[in-house]
């Protein structure tokens, strides 16, 4: 008996080896394929590319780090702050978020602010604060069960294991290695027998990848660290890709995540202490702004035509200053006004072969007067999302919707003029289904007939859930 128990579990041992060893030898692959779509999915881009710059072999990624630096900085400081570490990840400094950052009033005080506050400082940032600083404030924020909240005084998985992982390079630090144990205890209480946490409703891939990355970082094989890690692996697929729940299928910010958190396990050393981070490029912002050209062009048309009447004689003084007046008025109204070229947003929106119906609302009034989509009956089709509705809806009814994320993995910053950050640091969008937000981005929800879908502007968008 005691042999076939031995044998078993020996069998058991060698079964779970090849499992850890094929998902191992599949991580290049997979950060090969995933690097080549960085630009279609910026947001999970930006975590990919502290994996990618952490994995083994010298990956070029100035690409991706240009256009991050070409887009608009964020209004939610945290997102700012992602955008930064992830410049520094791919090699690109830029003159505006290095402006941006030198100012210490844009590094928030939030868990998440302080975390990635950290982040930068054990990367050379000059944040205007102190390691020790931040590890003091995050030690008086710590609950008494070890966790960090994202939100009042109930501990989450995943901001716990995040804070672990800023912490993880200043571990010896005795401040540091209080806060650490405390919260590494938190998690080893939180895990499942499966090796799975629960969060957003659920065992999900990418609260037990943040530990795998979190325990990694610290450089030590736990049991802890064993059972989240083969847990994690349950959730991939047979390409590579990973589900966000089990039988969900492929998911973007699952396999971002995950595949960052086999690229932390083979390290075993901080995770976002970045390796090999020489500029290899720098970003300066060029003009490519209509109005600038016009204004330019026009005013180059007014000299030319007072040299054009000087040469025929004209000798009234009148009429040269008539011309330069009027090309100075014009060049003003077109500096202020603007120029800007339209494609018929709102025009010919696409029909959907109806195959159910929805209440739909687009609702801000938690901090304004405004009124955007007040509760109503529409017809969905085959495979519409939270976010197709949404863009086609707000089309139909002349309301803007500004995605700073992709079709993939949508990120609303703003509707109908109403911005992220507008109310606050951490206000902004987010979408309910039937009373609950979702676990899933909203370009991965796809909507059933009898749904209320409802997209809400709150003053804290960790509310929701």
């Amino acid at each position: 008996m005691i042999k076939k128990l031995i044998s078993a579990v020996a069998v058991f041992v060698l079964l779970a080896a090849a499992v850890t060893s094929a998902a191992a030898s599949g991580v290049s692959a997979a950060l090969d394929r995933l690097q080549a779509e960085l630009e279609n999915d910026p947001e999970n881009g930006c975590f990919l590319a502290v994996a990618l710059r952490q994995s083994e072999g010298d990956r070029d990624l100035t690409k991706f780090g240009l256009f991050i630096a070409a887009r608009e900085i964020p209004k939610n400081p945290v997102t700012a702050l992602k955008y930064a570490l992830t410049l520094k990840a791919c090699g690109v400094k830029s003159e505006v978020h290095d402006e941006y950052f030198s100012d210490p009033g844009n590094y928030p005080d939030s868990i998440s602010g302080l975390v990635y506050t950290l982040h930068l400082i054990f990367n050379g940032f000059d944040t205007g604060k102190t390691a020790a600083d931040v590890i003091k404030t995050l030690e008086r924020r710590q609950t008494e069960s070890g966790g960090f909240a994202v939100v009042g005084d109930s501990p989450d998985v995943d901001m716990t294991a995040m804070t672990v992982s800023a912490l993880a390079p200043c571990k010896t630090d005795p401040t540091a290695a209080k806060i650490i144990e405390k919260a590494v205890a938190f998690i080893r209480s939180a895990q499942k027998e499966n090796g799975t946490f629960d969060a957003f409703g659920g065992e999900n891939a990418e609260t037990t990848a943040q530990v795998v990355i979190a325990l990694s970082s610290l450089g030590e094989k736990t049991d802890t660290l064993e059972k989240a890690y083969a847990a994690m692996l349950g959730f991939r697929l047979e390409n590579g890709d990973y589900e966000h729940v089990k039988g969900g299928g492929a998911n973007s910010s699952a396999t971002a995540q995950c595949v960052s958190a086999q690229v932390a396990y083979e390290r075993m050393s901080p995770f976002y202490a970045l390796d090999k981070t020489e500029h290899t490029a720098v970003y300066s912002p060029s003009s490519g702004d209509l109005t600038l050209v016009f204004c330019l062009c026009i005013a180059a048309a007014g000299v030319i035509v007072c040299v054009v009447m000087l040469i025929r004689g004209k000798k009234r003084i009148i009429d040269y200053i008539i011309v330069l007046s009027v090309t100075a008025v014009t060049v003003a109204v077109i500096a202020v006004v603007g120029v800007r070229t339209g494609k018929g947003y709102f025009e010919n929106v696409e029909e959907v072969a109806v195959t159910g119906n929805i209440t739909f609302s687009v609702d801000c009034s938690l901090v304004s007067d405004k009124k955007l989509i007040e509760k109503m009956q529409i017809g969905i089709g085959e495979g519409d999302t939270a976010y197709s509705v949404l863009i086609r809806v707000c089309r139909q009814n002349g309301l803007t919707v500004i995605n700073s994320g992709s079709p993939v993995s949508p990120y609303i910053t703003g509707i109908g003029g109403v911005y992220e950050a507008e109310y606050g640091q951490t206000s902004g969008w987010g979408y309910k289904v039937n009373g609950v937000a979702p676990s899933v981005g909203s370009g991965s929800y796809k909507l059933q007939d009898g749904d209320v879908l409802e997209w809400i502007y709150v003053p804290d968008v960790s509310l929701l859930y």
